[in-house]
This record gives C-alpha cells, sequence and structure tokens, in this order.
C-alpha cells in the first residue's frame, strides 16, 4: 500500500491532513526562515522539507539549514542534491528534476538520491516501466495544481506600485491570476524573494487511478493542499485513502497524466 502523502505550506495544515488519512507531509519551506524553532517544530512533526526549484548564491542561508544528517529532504535541484549528500541526508529529487528515463534515474540514484516523484507529464504505460526497473522507490502527485512555470521577476509589479521591498508586500497574500489567451484563469502566487509561480487554472485529479498507481508499485502518492481550499485538500486526501482502501481503478479524468509539459 502506498504512503498518502501532501504539500502543505504551513504547520497548521500539516496537522489538519493527518486527521484525513496522510501519512507523510512535506513542508514548502520557501516563504520560511529557518529558525531553531522552525527547524525544531518540523522535526517534531516529522514534516519533511520542500526545497526550491530555484538556489542561486543568495538562497542557501535560508534552504541550506533544512538539510540536515539523517532527515528527509525533497531536493528542487542538483544542486542542493549534492548537499543532502554531503551532509548524509536522505534527499528526495522533487518532480521538477526531469527523470523520465531509466538512464536518469540510475545517475540520480548514483548521486544520492534516495528516492523520486515523478512528473504527471508521463503517460501510465511510462509510469509502469519506470516503476517496474527504477533503482530507487518512486511516486506521483495524484492531485493538486501543477507549476506551469517559475518567474525570477515579481509579476505584481505590473498591477502595482512596487517598492522592490517583496517581504513585507501587502499584496503577496491576495488572489492574483493571469489571464492566457483563452480566458483561462492561471493562479499566480509570489513568495517573499519576488519569484513568481503560475499554476494550472484546474487541479490535476488521478485520483480515480490511485489502485492501478498501487498496482504498479509506487510507493508513495501525493496530494499537493497549497493552491487548493483546505477542504479540497482534505475531500482529495480522503478520496485517496478510500481508493487505496477499496482497491478501486477508475477512469483518469482529461486533466490527468495528459502530457501538460508541467512539473
Amino acid at each position: 500500500m502506498p504512503e498518502i502523502c501532501a504539500i502543505v505550506s504551513c504547520v497548521g495544515d500539516a496537522r489538519a491532513l493527518a486527521a484525513a488519512g496522510v501519512q507523510r507531509v512535506y513542508l514548502d519551506v520557501i516563504d520560511l526562515e529557518p529558525t531553531d524553532e522552525a527547524l525544531a517544530e518540523a522535526w517534531a512533526q516529522g514534516l519533511v522539507p520542500l526545497l526550491d526549484e530555484v538556489c542561486r548564491e543568495g538562497d542557501h542561508a535560508r534552504l541550506d539549514p533544512w538539510v540536515v544528517r539523517d532527515r528527509p529532504a525533497a531536493v528542487g535541484n542538483v544542486s542542493e542534491l549534492f548537499l543532502a549528500r554531503q551532509r548524509g541526508a536522505q534527499p528526495e529529487l522533487r518532480s521538477c528534476v526531469p527523470v523520465h528515463n531509466l538512464a536518469t534515474l540510475e545517475v540520480m540514484a548514483s548521486l544520492g538520491a534516495r528516492f523520486a516523484w515523478l512528473s504527471p507529464e508521463l503517460s501510465l504505460a511510462e509510469v509502469r516501466e519506470l516503476a517496474q526497473a527504477s533503482p530507487i522507490p518512486l511516486g506521483i502527485r495524484v492531485f493538486g495544481r501543477p507549476r506551469l512555470m517559475t518567474c525570477e521577476h515579481c509579476v505584481l509589479q505590473v498591477a502595482y506600485d512596487c517598492d522592490g521591498l517583496h517581504e513585507t508586500c501587502p499584496h503577496r497574500g491576495e488572489p492574483h491570476w493571469l489571464v492566457n489567451i483563452d480566458g483561462r484563469r492561471l493562479p499566480v502566487s509570489t513568495d517573499r524573494l519576488g519569484r513568481s509561480r503560475v499554476c494550472l487554472d484546474e487541479p490535476v485529479d488521478l485520483i480515480p487511478a490511485a489502485a492501478e498507481l498501487a498496482a504498479m508499485g509506487l510507493a508513495r502518492l501525493l496530494v499537493d493542499a497549497r493552491m487548493v481550499s483546505p477542504r479540497e485538500a482534505a475531500d482529495a486526501c480522503g478520496r485517496l485513502a478510500d481508493a487505496l482502501a477499496g482497491g478501486r481503478v477508475g477512469a483518469v479524468g482529461t486533466m490527468g497524466l495528459a502530457r501538460l509539459g508541467v512539473e
């Protein structure tokens, strides 16, 4: 039976989802200061830090403290993977690190990766092929809004007067969208460094295929609770637990495993 996992943005959300059957929780540390108190609380709750997909020189001070010997860390790039190996941590590859074939999985395993999250752009047949031959355990996200892109500048600057102080910007906590040529409203979140992440307008829902994914040998299935409402996240976790317990195999919706070209 795969572990039911979730990504959250705060410790409070982790506690709420544990009641919905989540067994392993990943804490997005993008907007968190790695204070002694924050680190101690994360370790006490058994949370796995989810590191950025971007890591410039100036990012190390806030990211490196989350990489600790004998503790897991979900890394978003090869630089963080090397740091985790050097420190004796247990690195997992986020799905933004592309492992679309067996050769790449083997290389990443040789570099110290203990686990890899697959991209939803893979087909079911490709997932099955990798799961059967992978040298490390694999997982895949089954619910949530995929990240379409990361902009290394704040897109809110086009809508508001900007003083360049992203951390104290009063608009970051408000909902924002980019409207594309088809009229689709793509949610945007901006972090305290002024990096904006654009997500898909509708959650991808692969929960109807959970039993089939489990039968392929995937070790973990993930609900991304960051860009959906608390009710949607709890409902998705409950449905995932029910699907795995009942061993049901359903039809994947049009937004599932559709080669979206996203994280």
